[in-house]
């Protein structure tokens, strides 16, 4: 991708018909997609680089997802909400993001970082997410920035999953988060012989079953009732 002229302008302005926003101030974008290796290079014309930008645009990001999340579920355990926000606002999620966007296509990176391949890294299309959504910021305010991230990832909130393995600490902070009674656990069929057994397990909560779970071991089989639980109770 050319550097300058026409051509760059052109790309920025096909850009901004994929973000939804015209800028008032297109230097802010251009700036949220240049390397700091290419402004290195060209250190004497006074050149930015997206740097800054990444470090605002983190903050600007990490706060709407919290946002949304909180406005999906204002009760939702903090631990489960902050593990959902990890997710999301994860490196290779941006970076996905960012390639879905077409930003390597239009990053400004130097020569060095070109040859080495810098276009093909996703951190640093990661970055450039980053950078192009303090960008919005900037340019538009928090209602810019706010509508973006919401086209970006409200679609997503609620595929979100945890890792299984935190299935029942989310479980209890969430149930605890309500004011309701921690779950019990309890087998109710093992079934196989010795070196295959399978276990099944009921989550209960004030008595009620909630949720089943199977598995290997009695503990892979009360995560499994703890995410059916989870499930029934976000989806109820």
């Amino acid at each position: 991708m050319a550097s300058g002229g026409d051509s760059r302008a052109d790309a920025l302005q096909a850009l901004e018909a994929r973000l939804g926003y015209r800028f008032q101030d297109p230097t802010l974008l251009d700036r949220a997609l240049t390397h700091s290796s290419h402004a290195h290079e060209h250190a004497a014309a006074g050149a930015g680089h997206n740097e800054a930008l990444e470090f605002l645009g983190d903050a600007v990001l990490g706060f709407a997802v919290a946002d949304l999340l909180h406005r999906r579920e204002p009760t939702g355990a903090e631990g489960v909400k902050s593990k959902r926000r990890a997710a999301l606002v994860s490196a290779p999620s941006l970076a996905q993001r960012a390639q879905r966007l077409g930003l390597p296509a239009v990053l400004r990176l130097g020569r060095g970082e070109e040859k080495t391949g810098g276009r093909k890294k996703a951190n640093l299309w990661a970055n450039a997410y980053e950078a192009v959504i303090a960008a919005l910021y900037l340019d538009g305010g928090l209602p810019a920035a706010f509508a973006f991230v919401n086209a970006e990832f409200a679609s997503e909130l609620d595929r979100a999953e945890l890792p299984a393995e935190d299935a029942k600490s989310a479980l209890q902070e969430l149930l605890q988060a309500r004011s309701q009674p921690v779950p019990d656990y309890e087998v109710v069929a093992e079934e196989g012989p010795s070196h295959r057994r399978r276990f099944r397990v009921e989550c209960r909560v004030g008595g009620e079953a909630i949720g089943i779970g199977e598995g290997s071991s009695k503990k892979a089989a009360q995560q499994e009732a703890a995410r059916a639980a989870l499930v029934r109770i976000t989806s109820g």
